[in-house]
């Protein structure tokens, strides 16, 4: 049986045991952290190559999404991506331009003339995107039937959810406090 002194000893050695483990658990811990972090690119560390190849990625995804969510066949799919590549291409470089146009709507010192003409370019490249849009579901609608078609806007949304919510879940803590609800800065 123990003695009171060697009971002492034996709790004193198992504390400084314990006390010794925590600096070890603390650094093996910060360690294993530090490696995960560093094994994911930041995005102002991607290069375009990443980036490249994380837009091949969505794309793969989106149209995974859309050939299921539509019930797609075989046959209709080789009528309906064309088609849908084509309109997006088109409403792709439509949205290129109103957002140069927004870009330069910054500029300050925009003469009254300059913004008369901005503003009509603006509108009339807007009702262009919404007349592309139309005829793109018009003619996808020829081809998977009406209500298919129908499905589409919303099978968008939800595609763009999704995608939302997985970079959030991406996210560390810290970035989503420093992001409002709709991923822009918060004012303080």
């Amino acid at each position: 049986m123990p003695t009171g002194i060697q009971s002492r000893f034996r709790n004193k050695n198992m504390r400084n045991l314990v006390h010794m483990k925590n600096p070890i658990l603390l650094l093996l811990f910060s360690f294993t952290v530090l490696t995960l972090q560093a094994q994911r690119p930041s995005d102002s560390t991607r290069t375009p190559k990443d980036r490249e190849a994380m837009r091949a990625k969505m794309d793969l995804l989106h149209t995974a999404f859309l050939t299921e969510g539509l019930e797609l066949t075989s046959s209709e799919a080789k009528l309906f991506w064309p088609i849908w590549e084509q309109g997006k291409e088109a409403i792709n470089s439509t949205q290129d331009s109103i957002q140069s146009i927004q870009k330069a709507t910054k500029q300050e010192a925009l003469l009254v003339l300059d913004s008369d003409q901005i503003l009509q370019t603006y509108l009339e490249l807007s009702m262009h995107k919404v007349e592309l849009l139309n005829e793109e579901l018009l003619d996808i609608a020829k081809i998977i039937g009406s209500q298919r078609a129908m499905r589409i806007p919303l099978l968008e949304r939800e595609f763009r959810l999704q995608m939302v919510k997985a970079r959030e879940q991406r996210m560390s803590t810290e970035n989503r406090k420093a992001f409002g609800k709709m991923g822009q800065a918060q004012k303080k």
